[in-house]
């Protein structure tokens, strides 16, 4: 499917005399006996809970074969699954063997190519590999100190585009690769994050975006040739607006794109190349925020995902008539559209009871054929509760939704243990997926809220714009609300509520329990901090050089450093009142490790003992089982003495 935008630093470690030695993965030899103690006698381990496992990323090939990211041995790699064995198992032979695994792949229009996507230690710095016909693979780009992405294929197949910071950290440059022969091809090099959406059939034209902020972003058509650029962005009479490639239109006189200039919410529109008439060619898309948008490689078929309060829904129309293909009946969650080569469409579904199936219709009017099959570990998971959608008003008034889980049997007005779960991003947003983290803790007795707070995503511009610079802080404080409004209607009591987020829920739950611990009715009794931001001034100089001026836009420039340090957690650290968990991978470019370090340092020198786990073969999260393990291990064991005793 043809879509918009797809998607290091040098730590040094520190000993400090006095500090007691953080639990690492390489500590922890026999991580599965350990997990396991962590469940009820009378219920599934923890460490079944977290083998629960789906194939993802599921594609059919040329022969008619399946190629499909899966995690096995623990981490992901690429597996072929026979042709005679799809939709029967999605067990197959294993084709890659990277030891930090295979973050992505990508399969040719024709269906005969195979390029890999494979970083180190999760330093996210993506390299781009050819899968040989015999197994194995051979390097295409390669360069350990550069993040490359593959943006588009070729009309035939015969290359791809892709692009690279290898000349300045800060700024992706757009390249053609041809296969035949290996040349490199630049195609735009100027100043900022750049990418290819869409090219047209004779590789002459392409659509490329450039992204500086969630709130502002350009589309253009370059000329390949003279290197021209013409802006096709849809702008606002005044202020920035955000623009996103979906592609060319039947003929290639005409291109769709995804624009909030004129709306709150993100809308699909078309704009005609000769005379720049902008139209709204779907109507009944207007009223609903747009998660994104594709075209199929023929050129016949526009998929839209359509958010509906966190609920993904797709919608299919042909070209260029936009008329509505009828889809069938799909259970409710996050429905995603993957594969749509040669008149197939593939989608997968994720909800609390189904972890990432995916299907596939071959033609119009064929039912849905499974395609992908779930590792259940003996689990019924048609048992797994499913979450409620409930709204509360933080402190201005602000109408804040948020995904309510509870446990089975559980009885309104029951207080019990929560954990208030704060998603990355900012611009992030919690969706009713599938999460074996999730459903363990129910199974435990704990009650799980997913607040979606200001700065969120799938609400429109203007909410994901209250929490920019300045207006940081207001975020925090939805999320203690979120807490309060658990104590308030009887779902858990003071101090049994814990904080628990990674990356920018890091900082989210740092920050919480900070704002709450200055309160005269604390709520907070315990948080759980997992490659989380602690000092934004540190976090800056520090962030990979991609990533710096992306975040001075959300959180606030270096150069306004007496703004940094009132949003930055470390300098408030006397307000922390209860036990912390810290967890960080060591090779994280996106927040250094020195964010735990500093926190967990200062905690110490206070006479706390924080329960620190570090993995030294992990980035910014923990992609590998026995890590993951790891981690939720001690964080249910954390849980269960603080707030759950």
């Amino acid at each position: 499917m043809r879509t918009g935008r797809m998607l290091s630093g040098v730590l040094a470690l520190v000993v400090f005399a006095g500090v007691a030695a953080p639990v690492t993965a390489q500590d922890n030899k026999v991580v599965g006996s350990v997990a396991g103690k962590a469940a009820h006698k009378t219920g599934p381990t923890i460490e079944q809970f977290l083998k629960i496992r789906t194939p993802g990323s599921a594609t059919i090939a040329a022969d008619g074969s399946m190629y499909v990211r899966d995690w096995p041995d623990g981490v992901w790699q690429l597996y072929r699954v026979p042709a005679d064995q799809v939709g029967k198992s999605s067990g197959g032979q294993k084709l890659t063997d990277f030891k930090d695994g295979l973050s992505g792949y990508s399969l040719s229009p024709d269906g005969k190519t195979v390029l890999l996507f494979h970083a180190v230690g999760g330093n996210e710095n993506t390299q781009i590999s050819l899968l040989k016909p015999e197994g194995g693979f051979k390097p295409l780009v390669e360069n350990p100190k550069v993040q490359y992405a593959v943006n588009a294929w070729l009309d035939d197949s015969s290359g791809f585009i892709f692009t690279g910071n290898d000349k300045s950290p800060s700024d992706f440059y757009v390249y053609r690769y041809d296969l035949a022969d290996g040349k490199v091809t630049p195609l735009l090099a100027k100043e900022g994050s750049w990418s290819a959406g869409d090219l047209t059939k004779d590789a002459k034209r392409y659509l490329v975006a450039q992204y500086r902020s969630i709130s502002d972003s350009s589309v253009y058509e370059l000329d390949a040739a003279s290197g021209k650029l013409t802006d096709l962005s849809v702008k606002p009479r005044e202020g920035t607006s955000s623009n996103d490639v979906v592609g060319y239109m039947p003929g290639e006189k005409a291109v769709l794109m995804l624009t909030d200039a004129d709306a709150d919410l993100k809308k699909l529109v078309l704009k005609d190349l000769a005379t720049g008439a902008v139209s709204e060619p779907i109507k009944e898309l207007s009223g609903y925020e747009l998660d994104g948008a594709g075209i199929d490689h023929e050129r016949n078929r526009l998929i839209v995902a359509v958010n509906r309060d966190g609920y993904g829904e797709p919608a299919v129309y042909e070209l260029p008539s936009f008329k509505k293909i009828a889809l069938p009946d799909i259970p409710k969650g996050v429905v995603s559209i993957g594969d749509t080569r040669n008149g197939r469409l593939s989608y997968t579904l994720s909800n609390a009871q189904v972890p990432g199936l995916t299907y596939t219709i071959e033609k119009a009017g064929d039912a849905p054929k499974q395609i992908t099959f779930t590792d259940t570990q003996g689990i019924d998971l048609s048992a797994f509760p499913l979450p409620k959608l409930v709204k509360y008003t933080s402190f201005d008034g602000l109408e804040i939704p948020s995904f309510l889980w509870t446990p089975p049997g559980y009885k309104d007005g029951t207080p019990i243990p929560f954990v208030v779960n704060y998603h990355g991003g900012p611009e992030g947003q919690h969706r009713p997926t599938f999460s074996a983290l999730t459903q363990f803790l129910l199974s435990r007795g704990y009650g799980v809220m997913q607040p979606n707070v200001r700065g969120s995503t799938g609400y429109g511009r203007k909410f994901h714009m209250m929490d920019d610079y300045k207006k940081r802080w207001d975020s925090v404080k939805d999320g203690v609300e979120a807490a309060r409004w658990l104590v308030k209607n009887n779902y858990s009591s003071a101090g049994k509520v814990a904080a628990y987020g990674g990356s920018y829920g890091g900082f989210m739950s740092v920050a919480v329990v900070v704002e709450d611990g200055s309160s005269k009715d604390q709520v907070f009794g315990a948080s759980v901090d997992v490659v989380g931001i602690v000092n934004m001034k540190t976090f800056l100089e520090q962030t990979a050089g991609y990533r710096r001026k992306l975040r001075e836009v959300e959180y606030g420039p270096l150069s306004d450093p007496e703004f940094l340090a009132t949003v930055s957690s470390i300098n408030r650290i006397d307000d922390i009142k209860v036990p912390m968990m810290i967890a960080h991978g060591l090779n994280d470019p996106r927040v250094p490790v020195g964010e735990a370090m500093q926190l967990a340092v200062g905690l110490q020198q206070r006479g706390y003992d924080p329960e620190l786990v570090y993995c030294p073969d992990e980035g910014h999260g923990f992609a590998k089982l026995p890590n993951r393990l790891l981690f939720s291990d001690r964080m249910v064991k954390f849980l269960d003495r603080t707030i759950g005793k």
